[in-house]
């Protein structure tokens, strides 16, 4: 049994004051024409801890961020972790019946909000909370409480088992949920990092993803104590990441499919200088390997990985290596250290290398539970483990593969058919830029399978050869019974395709 004593929890405030003082002119946060040495950083946030404590924020209290990608986030985070309140991060899409119920299942005791959503959701808020207001004015000033210091702080001593973060995620079935993170599970993923070696004290990163997910405070985390530098970006804009990689010389960037997908489709792309980067990750979902090798192959100086995990686990689960990144292309790789992984069969029973089933972890990564969700967390973490809900295959060598979510699992005719291998043959054709395919139900067989394709810039599709190419390389049964022509797919926040049928088939077919 593990002793308290050996846990290790992470405390950003603290790690964030040794590396001020470290290197304090080094350059901490870039966001558009912004710029913060650590020294600056490391003030204003003390100055916002001290503000958030002369206004009632104790130790364990929630307090709200809803902001878009911009260097109030690290501030607010770091300020609030500093005096051991919870941060509860908040989608910054989020707008009225959607928002009511988060502000209402979260409980907060400060709201910090943009301007501008303020304006936009300031009826749905009601009086949830108090607010601070980035770029506001007056007495909800953020930038009045950053610019005067307010006294001195009196710095608590939390436990690695308390909770340190809470963020929302709605699951499959649409019921908002609170992703309770310990200090414990914040020390994660910055000590597989070093682990791994894939930052140091050197790398520039790019943030490209909304930092209102799990991304925005890791991200904060590793910067606090490995003292790199941050870029981060307000828009998901191929162009604009590619400038800021030029201009900033960024090494180290992640991304969903779509991220890569956008680059590609730069028609000028080897104009510009990427030779600072590194390594890419392609996250969150399953990768089409057709995509890994056009990137690899356009961008072939940066080793392109992939890596798995939820908000539920830290996020990160397994991640291929840089140093395996050719070779293991298309896997979403080992454990990362101190992780177990099992793929196990519906009764909970581990099944053998090769065969399909049930991605399960446990270990220091996996979240305290649901927000006030007993029920939701024992559903989910089993004897331990917690159970994914993602369908995967392990190969003799200890490496993963993702197969879809198993409740994308689509059965026609009785036979099984995971989306990801039908969308990685379609990738496989040289016009199709992205696809999606999806279950249209269907009396006889249960469900047909459907495929939504966005064709490559100046490209153009006939379904009738798409499908002669699928028909030449598929089973029958995974073979699309129909497909959609789009400009685009629908998304969620996080960047993720939507597979909901009526978001993908024109109405009249509905």
């Amino acid at each position: 049994m593990e002793k308290d004593t050996d846990r290790v929890g992470f405390f950003a405030g603290e790690e964030l004051e040794r590396t001020a003082a470290r290197r304090p002119q080094k350059t901490a946060l870039v966001a558009k024409q912004e710029a913060l040495s650590f020294a600056e950083l490391n003030r204003r946030v003390h100055a916002l801890a001290g503000y958030l404590q002369r206004e009632g924020i104790r130790p364990g209290d929630r307090v709200g961020v809803l902001l878009p990608n911009s260097t109030a986030i690290p501030l607010a985070y770091y300020a609030t972790q500093k005096i051991g309140a919870v941060t509860v991060i908040l989608d910054a899409r989020l707008r009225g019946r959607e928002l009511q119920g988060v502000l209402r299942d979260a409980d907060l005791k400060l709201l910090v909000i943009q301007h501008q959503l303020f304006q936009e959701t300031e009826e749905a808020i009601g009086g949830a909370a108090p607010v601070w207001v980035v770029q506001g004015e007056g007495e909800r000033s953020f930038e009045r409480r950053w610019a005067t210091p307010a006294g001195e702080l009196r710095l608590p001593h939390p436990s690695p088992e308390d909770d340190a973060l809470i963020l929302y995620t709605s699951g499959t079935t649409g019921e908002p949920k609170g992703v309770v993170l310990s200090y414990e599970n914040l020390a994660q993923y910055p000590r597989v990092m070093a682990a791994l070696g894939i930052t140091d004290s050197d790398t520039v990163r790019g943030c490209v993803l909304p930092m209102s997910h799990i991304v925005g405070p890791i991200v904060c985390n590793e910067l606090a104590v490995r003292g790199y530098t941050l870029v981060i970006f307000d828009q998901l804009n191929p162009v604009a990441l590619l400038e800021g990689i030029q201009r900033h010389r960024i090494s180290v960037f992640e991304g969903v499919p779509v991220v890569f997908q956008l680059l590609l489709g730069v028609r000028n792309l080897a104009e510009y200088d990427t030779s600072s980067v590194r390594v890419a990750a392609m996250m969150g979902t399953t990768v089409p390997v057709p995509l890994l090798r056009a990137f690899h192959a356009a961008q072939p100086h940066v080793k392109v990985i992939q890596g798995y995990g939820l908000t539920e686990t830290s996020p990160l689960i397994t991640i291929v290596e840089p140093e395996q990144a050719a070779a293991k292309m298309g896997s979403i790789g080992r454990p990362v250290p101190g992780v177990e992984v099992k793929i196990v069969d519906e009764s909970g029973a581990e099944l053998p290398d090769g065969e399909a089933g049930e991605i399960i972890t446990r270990g220091p990564h996996v979240m305290k539970g649901y927000f006030r969700k007993p029920e939701a967390t024992a559903a989910r973490i089993r004897g331990g483990w917690l159970y994914t809900g993602d369908v995967g295959v392990r190969e003799p060598s200890g490496y993963y593969y993702h197969l879809g979510r198993r409740d994308d699992m689509m059965i026609t005719g009785g036979l099984n058919v995971y989306p990801a291998e039908v969308e990685n043959m379609i990738y496989n054709y040289p016009e199709v830029q992205e696809a999606v395919v999806f279950p249209i139900p269907d009396e006889k067989r249960g469900v047909t399978i459907g495929a939504a394709v966005v064709p490559r810039p100046g490209a153009r599709i006939a379904e009738k050869e798409l499908l002669a190419f699928l028909r030449a390389n598929l089973a029958t049964f995974k073979v699309p019974q129909r497909i959609v022509i789009r400009e685009s797919l629908p998304r969620t926040a996080s960047g993720k395709t939507i597979r909901d049928p009526a978001a993908l088939l024109p109405q009249e077919v509905l």
